[in-house]
């Protein structure tokens, strides 16, 4: 395979027909499908089905579709570094994160970045923890801002600040703070839980401290919208377990009663990750140094 097939590949998916990416790439629709037809032959599955509305990728062209944008996108990358070192220009910074922490931080860092690096593409990626660690290593990201990194010779490990946890839980009739009293981990396990499916570092963390003693996570609700999960908590559809920033970040958690976990306190620390292999960039550098003030700003 080449660069060109995965290019077409892309853009027959995207634009949903033959038709129309060979409209839109400027070359002929038997030439197009001829590509196509030699990338299935040479991995040996068949990536598209022709309906009448056009096509659709068979389970082999969906994986297939995550490694092509990759690749053209690290190509775009390595072209477009070796055009800024030859003419000088800045280049570009490829940074990820968490949802729950881009809510907090992205648009306060994608201002900041404009206003010191004013030449700089600035390019913001979400996922979960897992994805955004295979980004980093595969050279996606040039950082990360991740909870609880694994200890690896491959990543380079910056501590931030540590978040604790807490239970959020409806405010009921005759309890006007929002600030309730601390809460055994051990009580825990008999509430009905609102949470992210895995894999969560919250809900990792939460199972983790649960089952030393013996206990499980009663999951009444697995949701992987944060506002979702607290407006139904709000309504009395059961209870979430978050950091306190989400009171700050999430509109419906600002109505919610709050109750630190002890006996064990659980934390997460929040650290910023880069590959410990990585060419020198001055761009990259200053990047992370705005980040790192930042996210501690921000987040103390």
């Amino acid at each position: 395979m080449d660069i060109r097939q995965l290019s077409y590949f892309m853009h027959v998916v995207e634009l949903g027909s033959f038709s129309r990416a060979a409209a839109f790439l400027h070359i002929a629709q038997p030439a197009l499908s001829r590509q196509i037809s030699g990338l299935e032959v040479e991995l040996k599955q068949r990536l598209l089905v022709r309906n009448g509305r056009g096509v659709t990728t068979t389970e082999a062209g969906e994986r297939m579709l995550g490694h092509a944008r990759s690749i053209i996108q690290l190509f775009e990358r390595a072209h477009e570094d070796m055009e800024n070192a030859r003419l000088g220009r800045s280049g570009s910074v490829a940074i990820g994160m968490p949802g729950s922490l881009s809510t907090a931080i992205s648009t306060a860092l994608i201002r900041k970045l404009h206003q010191e690096l004013s030449d700089a593409k600035i390019h913001v990626l979400t996922g979960r923890s897992t994805q955004l660690q295979e980004w980093l290593l595969s050279g996606r990201l040039d950082m990360a801002v991740l909870f609880d990194a694994p200890n690896s010779p491959m990543l380079e490990i910056h501590d931030l600040v540590d978040e604790r946890l807490h239970l959020y839980e409806a405010l009921t009739e005759g309890i006007g703070s929002r600030n309730g009293p601390p809460i055994p981990l051990s009580q825990i396990a008999e509430q009905p839980i609102i949470i992210t499916s895995r894999p969560n570092r919250i809900r990792e963390v939460l199972e983790t401290a649960l089952a030393r003693t013996g206990k499980k996570l009663l999951v009444e609700c697995e949701l992987d919208s944060l506002d979702t999960t607290f407006n139904l908590v709000r309504d009395g559809g059961g209870k979430s377990v978050a950091t306190l920033r989400a009171r700050k970040t999430v509109e419906p958690a600002a109505d919610l009663r709050t109750r630190l976990i002890v006996d064990p306190e659980l934390i997460l620390k929040v650290q910023i990750v880069r590959r410990t292999r990585r060419l020198n960039n001055r761009l990259h550098e200053s990047a992370f140094h705005i980040l790192r003030d930042l996210c501690i700003e921000i987040l103390n």
